[in-house]
């Protein structure tokens, strides 16, 4: 532990390296978490996965992106982002139109499912939404601090109004503006641009990190338990992940850790397993299982579940590789 604690201190926050090796296997670790949230059932299990693996994806993926990104401007990344993530995402969305028509009584297409997309879908529009913002940044100068201070406002609203409200969505409140997530996570994705780019500026020490990342999550089970508000829970939820944020991104990102075989293969295909293991999810839950909600399905049932998922959707990506036109158009990869 010693030596851990040692190695982390002397880690340097390199500006724009090449290579950051410990986010590779961070990020195979984390579409594992996102892949194992859907095959649990509703359990406090389940409730605290949701607490920090998205705001930590959401701040990996504004991490990695750097300044020359935007070099050609939003036009140029766009066109770049057309067939590395946009049009696997819109075949992704007509794959799983018929899982949302079977799942409601609506079986024609509406403007609910244009703003609206099918559960796990949300996150490409988030990203480039939060892509446009850390674009904005360079453009027109817009102030970081101002864009994070209206994202944390943005998700304290989210986190106390929709984040377990039980009112159909349809009731939510500015239900035109589309699915909450599209923007409650975006503190976090400016964040990781932010620490990248050197555009705010702290004197970060590993111990203060390690503190606040126990002390708050300490907090938040508490104050969960005590069934507190919302309003109160929040801040403790707001001072975990971005002291999370910090330590995976500052001490974590720039070292060899996490180099397992098996987490950098899931990070080189993260992009088909988010887009298609619900496939098998669904299938396995509605088809064998009859359960669909997950209400009866008990935490073994669901770890095996899991596995099967998760070894099912490697092998469909690799069968989608095969094919140079799958592999372009349906996993985004464009050099053969």
């Amino acid at each position: 532990m010693r030596k851990f604690i040692s190695i982390l201190k002397e880690t340097p926050l390199r500006e724009t390296p090449h290579k950051y090796p410990g986010l590779d296997g961070a990020k195979g670790l984390l579409i594992l978490m996102v892949v194992m949230t859907h095959c649990l059932p509703h359990s406090m299990v389940l409730y605290f996965m949701y607490f920090f693996h998205m705001p930590l994806f959401m701040a990996l993926s504004g991490f990695l992106v750097k300044v020359s990104t935007f070099k050609e401007g939003f036009s140029g990344y766009g066109k770049r982002m057309l067939h590395r993530l946009i049009i696997p995402w819109v075949i992704a969305t007509i794959i799983f139109l018929p899982f949302r028509f079977s799942s409601g009584h609506n079986t024609e297409l509406g403007f609910y499912d244009l703003i609206y997309p099918y559960y796990h879908l949300w996150y490409i529009p988030a990203y480039l939404l939060g892509a446009f913002l850390c674009y904005s940044i360079l453009r027109w100068r817009v102030p970081v601090w101002l864009l994070l201070f209206l994202g944390a406002l943005v998700n304290i609203i989210w986190y106390n109004i929709y984040r377990d409200s039980q009112i159909s969505v349809g009731e939510l409140p500015l239900f035109w503006l589309g699915d909450k997530r599209l923007f409650s996570y975006l503190f976090f994705f400016i964040l990781g641009f932010a620490i990248r780019n050197k555009l705010i500026h702290f004197n970060y020490k590993l111990w203060p990190i390690i503190i606040l990342i126990t002390a708050s999550f300490i907090s938040l089970v508490i104050l969960i338990f005590g069934h507190y508000p919302n309003w109160i829970n929040v801040w403790p939820y707001l001072i975990f992940n971005t002291a999370l944020v910090i330590f995976v991104l500052v001490f974590i990102a720039p070292n060899n850790w996490l180099q397992n075989k098996l987490l950098l293969r899931l990070n080189q295909k993260s992009l088909g397993i988010y887009l298609y293991h619900p496939l098998l999810q669904i299938s396995i839950y509605t088809f064998i299982l009859h359960d669909r909600a997950q209400k009866q399905t008990s935490h073994l049932t669901a770890f095996l579940v899991f596995l099967a998922v998760i070894s099912g959707t490697l092998l469909l990506v690799r069968i989608l590789r095969h094919w140079k036109i799958t592999d372009k158009l349906m996993l985004g990869n464009l050099k053969r």
